[in-house]
């Protein structure tokens, strides 16, 4: 790609790697989108418009640096990842969005990144498939276990909402 065409792909779609990679690892996300766009500039990541739009393909890239870095801190464990069941979050005084991104980033990463990417960035569960690089229906299962988790930890959300209405 040329210089141009990376900088026009920058204007486009880092707000939405930046979205992505700050769910995934907030500590890193400036760096992630660094690192994403410097891989596309100096040519080590392609794109091909017929394997997929330019944003799932930057998103995908953003979804494995945030793995790695996940990886070598040693937060994330791939036999526990389907495993995960949450319990609910104490509602305290947080605001409604706090408390939601909280439950958001409590996910296990391969349910988080799912969730994020069907929910935030709005890609279809094919796009979503190609972006991690797993077959359509592990992407359905994952984002149903997201869903059901955060169902499960925004339960006192829901009890506290029905109190005061």
């Amino acid at each position: 790609m040329t210089r141009a065409e990376v900088e026009a792909a920058f204007d486009a779609h880092s707000d939405a790697v930046y979205r992505f990679a700050w769910r995934m690892a907030p500590e890193a996300a400036d760096d992630i989108v660094q690192d994403v766009f410097l891989r596309l500039l100096r040519g080590d990541v392609r794109f091909d418009a017929a394997r997929g739009s330019m944003r799932g393909l930057l998103l995908g890239v953003a979804r494995n640096l945030a793995l790695q870095r996940l990886r070598a801190a040693s937060r994330w464990s791939a036999i526990d990842e389907e495993q995960f069941v949450a319990d609910p979050m104490p509602f305290d005084t947080l605001d409604i969005g706090d408390f939601v991104g909280r439950a958001v980033r409590a996910l296990p990463p391969l349910q988080r990144e799912v969730f994020v990417l069907a929910e935030y960035e709005e890609l279809s569960l094919e796009e979503i498939s190609r972006a991690v690089d797993a077959g359509v229906g592990a992407v359905k299962a994952r984002l149903h276990r997201a869903r059901e988790n955060l169902r499960r930890m925004l339960a006192p959300l829901r009890t506290s909402m029905n109190r005061a209405g």
